[in-house]
């Protein structure tokens, strides 16, 4: 019989299995040689519809509102001596006053006297130096508003040449005419804005340049003031930095004509009376109160029987 060999079966070999490489998530990026060593994603922030977005802008470091001290500190310009003299006018004034209420050495009635001179000499000077600070600032606002509106080489919008006021008025009237003919030729929401025709009007007169150009400027600007159109809106696109620099000043000039102050402090003594208002010197004083006597009925005018001369 044949001998049984025990055959040894081998079994295949199996390979571990493999689990399929997953996509690195954003925070593995984090490793070492990744080349995104410093930065960290921690998923979305929460949103806040009060945050202001951040930009990239450069802050300004002009502090949004100044302080009325500031503004005069830095202010320069026709009329900023006379304003500072008038502050510096009320704020003597104002320590006058407290010097001759602290002062015990006079009496209230001296006092008085001192601080009502010094208000009406002070109040003159105010009445005087206010008006003219604000009629200057006015001045150069308006002078400011000029240089910023750009006209053609060696033009201006002021002349007292007689041909250039006639070529202004003829464009007047020629400008007028077109807005005339626009508005009632285009009816409607297309219909072409007279301050469009304007803004066309006015870039070509500056391309023009000379008389004529200046002309045609000069009756632009003329048009749109008395109309009461926004001139900025008809020149802003042409202006240059040095043209934004003269409206950014005329506008500071403005500002200050309404900080230029003609009130004066008057003193805190009552005329011819007493610093605490409690006593009256006089007679006919305010403090003063009439003695009322009491009457009978009728005995002011009553009538009395007199005797006969000849009894």
């Amino acid at each position: 019989m044949p001998k049984k060999v025990a055959r040894t079966e081998t079994k295949p070999e199996t390979k571990p299995e493999t689990k399929p490489e997953a996509t690195p998530s954003p925070a593995s990026l984090v490793a070492a040689g990744s080349g995104f060593e410093t930065t960290a994603v921690v998923g979305l922030p929460k949103f806040n519809p009060h945050a202001r977005p951040a930009t990239t802008e450069q802050v300004s470091t002009t502090p949004l509102r100044q302080s009325y001290e500031d503004i005069q500190e830095t202010a320069t310009g026709a009329g900023v001596d006379e304003w500072r003299e008038v502050d510096k006018l009320r704020a003597n004034l104002s320590a006058t006053y407290q010097s001759l209420k602290e002062d015990e050495r006079y009496a209230e009635e001296y006092k008085s006297e001192c601080a009502w001179a010094e208000y009406e000499k002070t109040k003159a000077h105010v009445e005087e130096l206010a008006p003219a600070a604000r009629e200057k600032m006015l001045r150069s606002a308006e002078s400011l508003e000029r240089l910023s509106i750009p006209v053609p080489e060696h033009q201006g919008l002021v002349t007292k040449d007689t041909d250039k006021l006639l070529l202004t008025a003829h464009e007047r009237s020629r400008l007028e005419g077109l807005i005339n003919r626009a508005e009632k030729q285009a009816k409607g929401p297309f219909k072409t804005k007279p301050v469009d025709i304007l803004a066309r009007e006015y870039e070509r007169g500056l391309n023009e340049g000379g008389p004529g150009g200046g002309a045609t400027v000069r009756a632009t600007i003329q048009l749109a003031r008395d109309y009461g159109f926004d001139i900025n809106a008809i020149v802003d696109k042409h202006r240059k930095p040095h043209h934004h620099g003269a409206l950014e000043d005329a506008q500071a000039a403005r500002m200050r004509v309404q900080m230029v102050g003609r009130s004066v402090p008057q003193p805190p003594f009552k005329p011819g009376e007493a610093g605490d208002g409690n006593r009256s010197t006089g007679t006919y004083a305010s403090g003063a109160k009439a003695l009322s006597i009491p009457r009978e009925k009728g005995t002011l005018f009553k009538k009395t029987r007199r005797r006969a001369p000849w009894k």
